[in-house]
Protein backbone atom coordinates (compact mmCIF):
# COMPACT_ATOMS: atom_id res chain seq x y z
CA UNK A 1 0.00 0.00 0.00
CA UNK A 2 0.72 3.34 -0.69
CA UNK A 3 2.17 6.35 1.98
CA UNK A 4 -1.26 7.76 3.49
CA UNK A 5 -1.21 11.64 2.51
CA UNK A 6 -3.34 14.03 5.32
CA UNK A 7 -5.32 17.11 3.63
CA UNK A 8 -6.82 19.64 5.32
CA UNK A 9 -4.27 19.67 8.27
CA UNK A 10 -4.77 22.46 10.78
CA UNK A 11 -1.39 22.50 12.44
CA UNK A 12 -1.74 22.88 17.07
CA UNK A 13 -2.42 25.95 17.93
CA UNK A 14 -0.78 24.94 21.26
CA UNK A 15 2.25 22.91 21.18
CA UNK A 16 1.18 20.82 24.22
CA UNK A 17 -2.80 20.66 23.43
CA UNK A 18 -2.44 16.95 23.29
CA UNK A 19 -0.34 16.58 26.90
CA UNK A 20 -2.53 19.10 28.67
CA UNK A 21 -6.25 17.09 26.75
CA UNK A 22 -4.40 13.92 28.71
CA UNK A 23 -3.92 15.66 32.09
CA UNK A 24 -7.35 17.53 32.25
CA UNK A 25 -9.37 14.00 31.40
CA UNK A 26 -7.01 11.73 33.32
CA UNK A 27 -6.29 9.46 29.93
CA UNK A 28 -2.93 8.77 28.17
CA UNK A 29 -3.22 8.24 24.47
CA UNK A 30 -0.75 5.71 22.25
CA UNK A 31 2.07 7.39 21.15
CA UNK A 32 1.72 6.26 17.26
CA UNK A 33 -1.55 7.96 17.62
CA UNK A 34 0.02 11.24 19.69
CA UNK A 35 2.67 11.35 16.31
CA UNK A 36 0.15 11.27 13.98
CA UNK A 37 -1.81 14.15 15.44
CA UNK A 38 0.99 16.43 16.15
CA UNK A 39 1.86 16.15 12.32
CA UNK A 40 -1.46 15.77 10.99
CA UNK A 41 -3.95 17.71 13.48
CA UNK A 42 -7.65 17.39 11.92
CA UNK A 43 -6.59 15.88 9.02
CA UNK A 44 -8.42 13.92 6.53
CA UNK A 45 -6.01 10.98 5.14
CA UNK A 46 -5.67 10.07 1.71
CA UNK A 47 -6.88 6.41 2.11
CA UNK A 48 -9.74 6.10 4.13
CA UNK A 49 -12.06 3.10 3.97
CA UNK A 50 -11.38 0.66 6.30
CA UNK A 51 -13.53 -2.52 7.88
CA UNK A 52 -14.87 -3.61 11.28
CA UNK A 53 -15.48 -6.98 12.83
CA UNK A 54 -19.01 -6.31 11.70
CA UNK A 55 -19.36 -4.27 8.98
CA UNK A 56 -17.43 -3.50 5.31
CA UNK A 57 -16.48 -0.22 3.47
CA UNK A 58 -16.47 2.15 6.58
CA UNK A 59 -15.11 5.34 5.77
CA UNK A 60 -12.31 7.54 8.23
CA UNK A 61 -13.53 11.13 7.58
CA UNK A 62 -11.13 13.07 9.88
CA UNK A 63 -9.14 13.19 12.95
CA UNK A 64 -10.80 15.23 15.44
CA UNK A 65 -8.56 18.32 16.29
CA UNK A 66 -7.00 19.59 19.43
CA UNK A 67 -7.57 23.53 18.20
CA UNK A 68 -10.84 24.62 20.39
CA UNK A 69 -11.23 26.76 17.93
CA UNK A 70 -12.01 24.11 14.74
CA UNK A 71 -15.70 22.81 14.16
CA UNK A 72 -14.81 18.96 14.94
CA UNK A 73 -12.74 19.07 18.11
CA UNK A 74 -11.99 16.50 20.47
CA UNK A 75 -12.78 19.27 23.07
CA UNK A 76 -16.66 19.22 21.69
CA UNK A 77 -16.90 15.34 21.18
CA UNK A 78 -14.96 14.01 24.18
CA UNK A 79 -17.91 14.55 26.86
CA UNK A 80 -20.17 13.23 24.61
CA UNK A 81 -18.66 9.93 23.45
CA UNK A 82 -17.15 9.19 27.00
CA UNK A 83 -20.73 9.98 28.80
CA UNK A 84 -21.84 6.31 26.86
CA UNK A 85 -19.18 4.38 28.19
CA UNK A 86 -15.97 5.79 30.23
CA UNK A 87 -13.33 3.98 28.48
CA UNK A 88 -13.93 5.50 24.84
CA UNK A 89 -11.61 8.23 23.71
CA UNK A 90 -12.78 9.26 20.37
CA UNK A 91 -10.45 10.33 18.23
CA UNK A 92 -11.69 10.35 14.68
CA UNK A 93 -15.31 10.60 12.75
CA UNK A 94 -16.73 9.32 10.15
CA UNK A 95 -19.12 11.35 7.69
CA UNK A 96 -22.52 9.74 9.31
CA UNK A 97 -21.61 11.20 13.46
CA UNK A 98 -19.79 7.85 14.13
CA UNK A 99 -16.73 7.63 16.14
CA UNK A 100 -13.47 6.14 16.07
CA UNK A 101 -12.08 5.67 19.32
CA UNK A 102 -9.92 4.13 21.65
CA UNK A 103 -11.16 1.80 24.04
CA UNK A 104 -9.59 -0.12 26.23
CA UNK A 105 -6.16 0.23 24.15
CA UNK A 106 -8.63 -1.33 20.87
CA UNK A 107 -9.78 1.16 17.89
CA UNK A 108 -13.57 0.33 17.33
CA UNK A 109 -16.06 2.72 15.18
CA UNK A 110 -18.82 3.92 17.97
CA UNK A 111 -21.69 3.78 16.61
CA UNK A 112 -24.00 6.93 17.52
CA UNK A 113 -27.38 5.39 16.67
CA UNK A 114 -27.09 2.05 18.66
CA UNK A 115 -24.27 2.72 21.15
CA UNK A 116 -22.26 0.11 20.40
CA UNK A 117 -19.22 -0.07 19.39
CA UNK A 118 -17.24 -2.18 16.21
CA UNK A 119 -13.75 -3.59 16.73
CA UNK A 120 -11.53 -2.41 13.95
CA UNK A 121 -7.93 -3.33 15.19
CA UNK A 122 -5.57 -3.11 17.86
CA UNK A 123 -3.63 -0.37 17.80
CA UNK A 124 -3.99 3.33 15.93
CA UNK A 125 -1.14 1.87 13.59
CA UNK A 126 -3.25 -1.34 12.96
CA UNK A 127 -6.07 0.88 12.06
CA UNK A 128 -3.84 3.11 9.36
CA UNK A 129 -2.24 -0.31 8.32
CA UNK A 130 -6.31 -1.42 7.37
CA UNK A 131 -6.67 1.98 5.58
CA UNK A 132 -7.27 1.88 1.22
CA UNK A 133 -9.10 3.55 -0.87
Amino acid sequence: MADITWKYVKPLSKIDAIENFEKKNSISLPSDLKKCIKANNGGRPSFNVFDTNDSKERVFKTLLSFNESDAENIYKYFPIIHSHSNNLIPFASDPFGNYICLQDSKVVLFLHETGKSEYIADSFSGLLEKLHE
